[in-house]
């Protein structure tokens, strides 16, 4: 602890009660959070009695990590360092029964939840002009956030299409609980239920976690603000880390207003301000201070480091997109060298992801490995989700999305006939498919062909639900024996042409396989349950880092991805009216929100920072004007160059510069 400055050893040393630790960006806060842990055990705080709780398995991980190298992985295990989702995951395979459902529930991926939505949006009539399936499970999603129930959501006045959103999630609802199935917000809402239901449950989970440590405060929504205080009680040990201006995601349902009032839940919190920045230079530092400070409901805090003052921040004025691009590829491929870094250390940050486009075509012109962040992931590959389900299937019987999903994969001849006759019959007898497909009085009911395929398709999964899944161990030999008897393998043959994309696709599936058995040697519980937890738990962290990517490329990637990351020298492209802040964000009157996006892009940056902008931009077959970003002009004069590329783009146009480097 002899390298903490003073404010963050106040942290560390601040042990009992409610503290709110506001960690501007780059002020070290996950090293004052680990020492802040080593030192409750250090005072005798007894490590079982520890809760911390973040966002992202990766950060997680890292806690985890950190606090094992200083303490040892002994007492690391002893605690529960977690995501909040992975937390209520396991209080409610433990109590969950006491609602009505079965601890044996499946985790819902988004692909499963949108089918339902979109099948029952269909039941109803909300179909055609107005009625957006993608739309209506974000609104399903937002009134979970709040922790709001159908008919909460009736009641609401001025919520546009209340009563038709709320039809939809209430039959929802009913379905997931029918098929034993969860989705994200339900880990989170079905928790606060329990506790709220069962206050002894509650009671027992109070005893047991005297500390609790919230990272990235900033960043809760109202069910996890009820989780964290119900658990926390009013006199608690409750701390919580986080810094408003870094408050990105109020598009998804976080509530800014749970770090500016923490005070009014607990008036006698400490609050501890962490401004000495490790990361940028006085100059950048002095530029995001002067921006977010035209924000007016926020703590307010002064980022300063013990750095060189630093070059200023360079405003580059670029004919067009396609010119704006070329400029940073150049830039790049000159820095690169100047400063002998290496590709790794540039990033290049937009509001909108369209904006790739232009700069993935000069990146190509110019021969710079790149990668572009949010691509498809790995286990989101149709391939792969496939196969995860049939895992699904045999884990759940009752999992219906998974079986339907998989019935006919590959192709064993049971045709939308089929499919929908026994949907029908599901709705007559509220018989899950699974049990239907077994039933020899549904089955006489179908195409004989169809019906013996079922039949076959059902045992198979019965099958090894019973003699090879019942117990734990040897996942990788089940799933690859499930796969070969399913025909799944060699059929990837017959599903996808031409023959090198069905061989891509079956090195994928072989991929997962190798996957599952890194799961076992990692010692995570080697049942099938915690496999398919594993994969669906997985967050944006993880999926971005299955992507195979050069080890040495540059990062494109939109400035919400970018929230958390650092680099030597960062780009923000698009920096122009309607497109940053975005046009349909003020709008929606979400200026102060975008001007914290822009915060959180500049402080990115630690030794150089270029902020780009185009005079016209293409819209369609039109290129129309764009004035430069009203957050240009929040920045201060000195410490802001404005210019144009060098000489030469100047006089190119946006095609003619695009021209010049594929000469």
């Amino acid at each position: 602890m002899a390298k903490m400055n003073e404010r963050q050893q106040e942290a560390v040393d601040c042990l009992e009660g409610a503290l709110l630790l506001l960690a501007g960006a780059g002020t070290g806060k996950t090293t004052v959070i680990v020492h802040r842990i080593a030192n409750l055990v250090m005072h005798s705080v007894e490590p079982s009695s520890i809760l911390a709780v973040t966002f992202t398995n990766k950060a997680a991980k890292e806690m985890r990590e950190r606090v094992g190298a200083m303490l040892g992985p002994a007492v690391a295990k002893k605690m529960t360092i977690s995501t909040f989702h992975a937390f209520c995951s396991t209080v409610l395979r433990k109590h969950i029964n006491k609602l009505g459902y079965s601890r044996n529930f499946s985790i819902a991926g988004e692909g499963y939840q949108q089918g339902l939505v979109n099948g029952i949006m269909k039941e109803l009539g909300q179909v055609g002009q107005g009625y957006d399936t993608a739309l209506w499970r974000t609104r399903i999603s937002l009134a979970k956030a709040q922790d709001w129930w159908p008919d909460d959501l009736r009641e609401l006045a001025g919520y546009p299409r209340a009563s038709e959103v709320a039809d939809v999630y209430e039959r929802y609802q009913t379905r997931m609980r029918l098929m034993d199935l969860l989705d994200f917000d339900d880990l989170l809402c079905l928790t606060v239920r329990l506790w709220k239901e069962f206050p002894a449950i509650l009671e027992d989970y109070r005893q047991r976690y005297r500390y609790i440590m919230i990272d990235e405060y900033q960043d809760t929504n109202g069910v996890q603000l009820k989780l964290m205080t119900m658990l926390a009680g009013k006199d608690g040990n409750i701390a919580v880390v986080g810094d408003d201006d870094q408050s990105i995601y109020g598009w998804r349902g976080a509530n800014i207003e749970n770090i500016l009032h923490f005070d009014s839940a607990y008036p006698r919190a400490r609050v501890i301000r962490l401004e000495q920045n490790y990361r940028s230079t006085n100059v950048i530092l002095k530029a995001a201070n002067a921006l977010i400070s035209h924000n007016r409901e926020r703590h307010v805090k002064n980022l300063w480091s013990s750095q060189e003052h630093g070059d200023a921040i360079r405003a580059v004025r670029c004919v067009d997109e396609t010119a704006e691009a070329a400029f940073i590829a150049r830039s790049i491929s000159e820095n690169r060298p100047k400063h002998n870094l290496h590709w790794r250390d540039f990033a290049v940050l937009f509001r909108s992801a369209r904006q790739s486009r232009a700069l993935e075509e000069a990146f190509r012109k110019q021969r710079i490995p790149y990668v572009l962040v949010g691509g498809t992931s790995f286990y989101e590959r149709k391939e792969n989700l496939d196969a995860i389900a049939f895992l699904e299937a045999v884990q759940n019987p009752r999992n219906d999305l998974a079986f339907l999903r998989v019935v006919n994969v590959p192709p064993r001849g049971i045709g939308d006939t089929t499919i929908e006759r026994l949907r029908d019959l599901r709705e007559a007898t509220r018989e899950d498919l699974q049990t239907l497909a077994a039933n020899p009085d549904a089955l006489a009911r179908l195409p004989a062909d169809a019906a013996d395929a079922l039949r076959e398709f059902a045992q198979v999964l019965k099958d090894f639900r019973e003699n090879h899944f019942a117990q734990p161990g040897m996942l990788h030999d089940k799933t690859k024996a499930l796969l070969d008897r399913l025909g799944y393998l060699d059929g990837l043959a017959k599903m996808y042409k031409p023959r090198e994309n069905a061989l891509a696709r079956r090195d994928n599936v072989m991929e997962l396989l190798n996957s599952i058995a890194e799961f076992e040697q990692h010692g995570h519980g080697a049942t099938l349950e915690a496999l398919l937890e594993q994969f669906t738990l997985m967050d944006a962290s993880d999926r971005a880092e299955d992507n195979k990517t050069p080890q040495d490329a540059v990062t494109l990637m939109t400035v919400h991805a970018a929230k958390g990351l650092e680099f030597d020298t960062v780009y923000v492209a698009g920096m122009e009216r309607d497109l940053f802040p975005h046009e349909r964000a003020l709008a929606e009157g979400n200026e102060a929100e975008e001007r914290r996006l822009c915060y959180v892009a500049i402080t990115r940056a630690k030794r150089e920072l270029y902020l780009t902008y185009a005079e016209k931009r293409r819209d369609g077959n039109v290129l129309k004007p764009h004035p430069p970003s009203k957050f240009l002009d929040e920045l201060p004069d000195e410490c802001v160059s404005f210019c144009k590329p060098d000489d030469l783009y100047v006089r190119l146009s946006g095609n003619d510069a695009a021209a010049f480097l594929l000469s």
